[in-house]
């Protein structure tokens, strides 16, 4: 067996990387130290590694930002390997600055299924607005941490920080890392202590118990030296094994580094957590899969080697599980994990003759610009929304959806996000998500990139099924307004932009161009069945406008001898569609045939249902008309 090897990144203003490193060879580590800068220039070097410490101290103040220059830095320029690293489940430990790195790098708590792409968490200023430098107790709780493996006592280490609160961007999340078990160690009452002197701030942080065992009173200045909310002295991801902490374990490792000069067994406390990650280092070396030529023999090889990493899928599916959960009904006979999956067809029986539609779709180049842009959350609702349109169309309710997700290079993190999307947006139609693929395919899709699509079904009584009722000249087409692209036009639209950064924000848009390009595909299920419902309105055809535009689309549901005549003057054009068409210099019919131009589902009804369903729904757009002809034109 190869040796356990221990990276001690150096960056601007860290000084606590060489007792950091000594605790790592303590514990069994064979240990370098590194610059940033080198790595930067050589990002494979990181995977050379088993065991990835970003330390403390930034000696020149924690207000000047030092690790938020440092997560940009992990970010930006070791993105791709660090993502690696991790996903092998290589363990990475964060102390003081550099568990404020790993938050700022969103590493830290990681995705808490949020819609949102806003920081859910950070560091700041000490609640007693002063730098603290004392010893506190710390309790271990439950979690999948592998640092705090086996530690079931309380156990001691020193703080020294300015910026050393934990915060979170709502109350609620406090709960979800509850749930998830993402806090390994919390403040904790010192016991050994005198109780503080009458004149010494008391800051509470808390109003109820944050942990089993709790103190029913909140953990109070000095036991709390910093203000963090729930107690919170570190936290870890989902998986396990990326670790941070406020608190310095390298700064008592020897019971001659405490006041007292305590130890257990002739080691100090924090010892045991850089003891844990070699432990795991050793246990997992033989799953790991190093960087060709660095940890391996040449003559030897695997399945991971080769691109496609099976323990990163299982991290993916334990990532998504919960999501999957949440989207499955008493339907669902068999989901995740079976070969197939079953749906029973509960209330059938109230259908005179049942009927299944069926759809498959992708959210197609859209998802260059959510690699791009690192935003996942919402990909998902896309390709639901979409599928559930084209069901609308024969007016068939969805029953459950199967996605198929592909990657170059499988990331759990970002799979999980995008999945999690897919079930949400199931979750709001009342579909269930029965099951999907997720495939590695290392030679087919660069790395980045990824494909989604998947697979609606639905069901309808035929005696109710749309684009049946006879259509006239004189009936009236009605449209349902866009929240953008949708799923549509990004070959063209990413062409047009490409010189923007995307976080441009153009005065036509008033927001960030991202936002405009990402923002969901519009479903429009409760709008077609709140009309539905409505005596007296009859919808004769339904057309999704999507690739093809108006043209291409509502011609597919007009009889032989109809004409639908688009009077393009009957809305006003969104500002996105507007700017799209004005730098890319494109033309009027054009844009009309590629793009829905505002106008996301086009309705085919008589004059009197019109009326009807304009005071039903206000959003409503008469936006043409049938006459005698043949096919689609604009006016």
């Amino acid at each position: 067996m190869s040796t356990a090897r221990a990276l001690i990144l150096r960056a601007p203003g860290i000084n606590c990387d060489r007792e950091t490193a000594h605790a790592c060879r303590l514990a069994g580590f064979e240990t370098q130290l590194l610059h940033i800068n080198q790595l930067i220039k050589q990002p494979q070097r990181l995977l050379d590694y088993h065991f990835l410490v970003i330390p403390g101290g930034f000696s020149y103040g924690d207000d000047l930002g030092a690790g938020t220059l440092l997560a940009k830095n992990l970010t930006i320029h070791l993105g791709e390997q660090l993502r690696q690293f991790i996903d092998e489940g290589r363990p990475v430990l964060g102390i003081c600055n550099g568990f404020q790195a790993l938050v700022r790098a969103d590493l830290l708590p990681g995705s808490l299924d949020k819609a949102d792409t806003q920081p859910i968490a950070s560091l700041t200023n000490n609640a007693s607005a002063q730098f603290e430098c004392r010893w506190v107790t710390l309790t271990v709780q439950d979690s999948p941490c592998i640092f705090t493996r086996g530690i079931n006592h309380p156990i001691e280490l020193p703080v020294a920080h300015g910026e050393g609160q934990f915060v979170l961007a709502n109350s609620a999340l406090l709960a979800h890392l509850q749930a998830d078990r993402q806090i390994p160690i919390v403040y904790t009452i010192h016991t050994r202590q005198a109780s503080p002197s009458p004149a010494a701030p008391l800051y509470s942080f808390i109003s109820a118990p944050s942990y089993p065992g709790a103190p029913t009173t909140p953990v109070i200045y000095p036991d709390n030296p910093n203000g963090s909310t729930g107690d919170i002295a570190g936290l870890c991801n989902a998986r396990g094994n990326v670790f941070g902490l406020m608190p310095h374990p390298e700064r008592y490792v020897q019971p001659i580094q405490h006041p007292q000069r305590r130890g257990s067994n002739g080691a100090g406390d924090g010892l045991l957590i850089f003891k844990n990650a070699f432990d795991y280092v050793q246990g997992m070396m033989s799953r790991i899969s190093p960087a060709p030529g660095v940890l391996s023999s040449p003559t030897t090889t695997s399945y991971a080697a080769s691109g496609v990493d099976i323990a990163a899928a299982d991290a993916a599916k334990e990532l998504m599980r919960e999501a999957l959960r949440g989207a499955q009904g008493s339907e669902v006979l068999a989901g995740m994990g079976a070969f197939a999956g079953v749906f029973a067809l509960s209330g059938v029986e109230q259908m005179r003759k049942p009927a299944l539609a069926a759809s498959t779709d992708g959210v197609g180049t859209k998802t260059l610009i959510a690699a791009q842009a690192g935003r996942f959350e919402s990909i998902g609702y896309d390709l639901v929304n979409h599928s559930v349109n084209d069901l609308l169309t024969q007016g068939a309710k969805p029953l459950f959806f199967m996605d198929y997700l592909a990657v170059g290079k499988l990331e759990p993190r970002q799979a999980a996000l995008i999945v999690r999307g897919v079930a949400r947006a199931c979750r709001d139609v009342g579909c269930a998500l029965l099951g999907g693929e997720t495939a590695e395919m290392p030679d087919i899709y660069l790395p980045g990139a990824f494909d989604l699509a998947g697979t609606i079904v639905g069901i309808i009584d035929q005696d109710t099924l749309l684009n049946t009722a006879p259509m006239h000249a004189g009936d009236i087409l009605l449209g349902l307004p866009s929240s953008g692209l949708h799923t549509n036009g990004y070959s063209l639209a990413r062409r047009v932009f490409a010189s923007y950064p995307l976080d441009t924000v153009f005065p036509e848009l008033g927001e960030p161009l991202v936002d405009a390009l990402l923002r969901p595909h519009r479903c429009y299920l409760r709008e077609i069945q709140t009309l539905r419902e409505y005596p007296g309105i009859v919808i004769k055809g339904i057309a999704h406008i999507t690739g093809g535009g108006f043209a291409g689309n509502i011609s597919r549901i007009l009889p032989p001898g109809i004409q639908a005549v688009i009077e393009t003057s009957a809305w006003e054009i969104p500002p996105l569609f507007e700017l799209l068409g004005r730098l890319g210099k494109v033309e009027r019919q054009e844009m009309y045939r590629a793009l829905n131009i505002g106008i996301g589902m086009a309705l085919v009804v008589s004059p009197e249902a019109a009326s009807a369903a304009r005071r039903i729904l206000p959003e409503l757009l008469t936006i043409g008309y049938l006459k005698e002809g043949d096919g689609v034109v604009l006016s």
